[in-house]
């Protein structure tokens, strides 16, 4: 072997966590990115229905009985707490959230693990989060609350799921100084946001579904198996 550093080869550059996101967390972006197009492609009489009938609509879910708002059947209502994360106000929206799907998901879908396995703990755990988001959504709203739409929930339980990670293959305690002091943090941000976003993005922010969606993601990602390895230097 050649004692010439020159003549040694340079150390493979590592990509950047984000970019080499595992293939779920990427397909799940594109999804978002890609329905958001065709739904702004689609005529406006097909994106009124589309929103009318898989957005969150608190007047279709508390509407009394005998309403024309009603829904069909139960099932065409039940939907509606996980499709609304399939639909985006504008683009700004969606690519916010695309963003942290993309940035908070790669972390977390390394730490559940690849395969098919890995890839159903991590949709199991971005569905329950927007599952848990919409609930509390309509469980503090009425029938003259605005329709709600986003995949906000399912990030927010991502970003729970993040934090409860620690560095040596483990997980923080729930209850422990360092998630405690994450969730202040998260309930601080969304209470600025919701004080300033009407102004800053013309929008309502639905905090209720960032709130369930955050708790709805600690409980589920303290109760799934992780891998025993720092997820991070994956």
């Amino acid at each position: 072997m050649s004692d010439d550093p020159a003549a040694e080869p340079a150390p493979r550059e590592k990509q950047p966590p984000i970019i080499n996101a595992p293939l779920i967390v990427i397909v799940m972006t594109l999804a978002l990115l890609g329905l958001h197009a065709a739904y702004e492609f689609a005529s406006f009489s097909d994106r009124t229905a589309i929103t009318y009938d898989f957005a969150l609509a608190p007047e279709r879910f508390w509407a009394p009985a005998g309403s024309p708002k009603v829904y069909p059947d139960a099932l065409s209502g039940l939907l509606t707490l996980a499709s609304s994360a399939l639909l985006h106000a504008d683009w700004f929206h969606v690519i916010v959230n695309s963003m942290m799907l993309l940035a908070l998901g790669a972390p977390v879908a390394r730490a559940l693990g690849g395969g098919i396995r890995g890839a159903s703990l991590f949709m199991l755990l971005f569905v329950g989060s927007v599952i848990g988001g919409s609930a509390f959504y309509l469980s503090m709203t009425d029938v003259a609350s605005p329709y709600a739409v986003g995949a906000s929930g399912g990030t927010s339980g991502l970003f729970a799921a993040v934090f409860l990670l620690d560095h040596h293959g483990g997980k923080h305690a729930l209850w422990s100084r360092h998630f405690l002091g994450i969730t202040l943090a998260f309930a601080l941000a969304n209470a600025l946001l919701v004080v300033a976003g009407p102004s800053l993005m013309g929008a309502f922010i639905a905090w209720e579904a960032h709130a369930g969606g955050y708790l709805a993601g600690a409980l589920l990602m303290a109760l799934m198996p992780i891998r025993g390895r720092d997820w991070a230097g994956s």
